[in-house]
C-alpha cells in the first residue's frame, strides 16, 4: 500500500479527540462603605461551543477531499464515513481505478491517506466470506470489514451486542462494507451473524493481527488471534 500524509500522521494511526475550555469568571464588585448597595456581576459564559459530530464530520470531509488527490482521489461513490466523533472521522473509498483507500482527518488539521497499489484488492471471492479492510486507532479502535455474498445481521463480543455501522457498498455492489468500534485497542475476535439466502450462520472476525507482548493489559473478545 502507498501512504501519503497531507499534514502529519503518527505511525499510520491517528487518535481523534475533542477538547473544551471554560471562560473566566468576573470578580464581584465591592461596596463603597457609605451605605451604597454592593453589586455583583454574573459570570461570563464560555464563548467556546462544543462542536457537534455532524460539524466535525463536515470539516473532516473537507480536509480529506483536499488530501486525497490525484490517483488516490475518491471515485464516483465519494467518501464513505466508517467512524465519526467530535474530533474527526475515518473514511473509506474506492479510487476511480478501483483501488481501496482509507484515511483519517481530525479537527486540528491532521490527515492521513493510504491506498492499495493495485485495483480490486482484495478481489471479490466466489464464496461467501468476511473481508478485513481496516484495523486502526481513529475515533477509537476501529475495524472495517466487507461482506461478500452474504448479509451481516449482527456482531457480538462474548455474547454482548456490538453496534455495527453499515458504511456502504463497494466493488460494483458486490461487497457491503461495515464497521465496529471499541473505546481502546481490543484483542481477539468477534462473532458475526450473517444470512446466506435462507440460512443463518456465524463467522468470526479478527480485531487485530499483530503480536502482543502484554496482552493482559488490553480488552479482548472471543478467542485470541495468536
Amino acid at each position: 500500500m502507498t501512504r501519503r500524509t497531507a499534514v502529519a500522521a503518527v505511525m499510520g494511526c491517528v487518535v481523534l479527540a475533542a477538547a473544551s475550555c471554560a471562560g473566566p469568571e468576573r470578580p464581584t464588585a465591592a461596596g463603597d462603605g457609605k451605605g451604597a448597595a454592593s453589586t455583583s456581576a454574573s459570570p461570563v459564559p464560555s464563548a467556546t461551543a462544543t462542536p457537534t459530530v455532524d460539524d466535525a464530520v463536515a470539516a473532516a470531509r473537507e480536509r480529506m477531499t483536499a488530501a486525497a488527490t490525484g490517483r488516490d482521489a475518491p471515485g464516483p461513490e465519494g467518501l464513505l464515513v466508517a467512524a465519526e466523533s467530535t474530533g474527526g472521522a475515518l473514511f473509506v473509498w474506492e479510487s476511480s481505478d478501483g483501488r481501496f483507500c482509507h484515511g483519517t482527518a481530525t479537527g486540528v488539521g491532521v490527515t492521513s491517506v493510504a491506498c492499495f497499489t493495485r485495483p480490486h484488492t482484495p478481489p471479490v471471492g466466489k464464496e461467501p466470506r468476511l473481508v478485513p479492510l481496516v484495523r486502526m486507532m481513529a475515533t477509537g479502535w476501529n475495524v472495517v470489514f466487507g461482506a461478500e455474498h452474504e448479509t451481516v445481521e449482527s456482531v457480538t463480543c462474548d455474547g454482548v451486542p456490538v453496534r455495527v455501522k453499515d458504511v456502504g457498498v463497494m466493488a460494483d455492489g458486490r461487497r457491503s462494507v461495515h464497521a465496529v468500534e471499541f473505546p481502546d485497542l481490543t484483542l481477539g475476535t468477534v462473532s458475526v451473524r450473517v444470512r446466506r439466502g435462507s440460512r443463518v450462520v456465524t463467522e468470526t472476525l479478527a480485531l487485530e493481527t499483530f503480536a502482543k507482548k502484554d496482552a493482559a493489559r488490553f480488552a479482548s473478545c472471543g478467542e485470541p488471534t495468536s
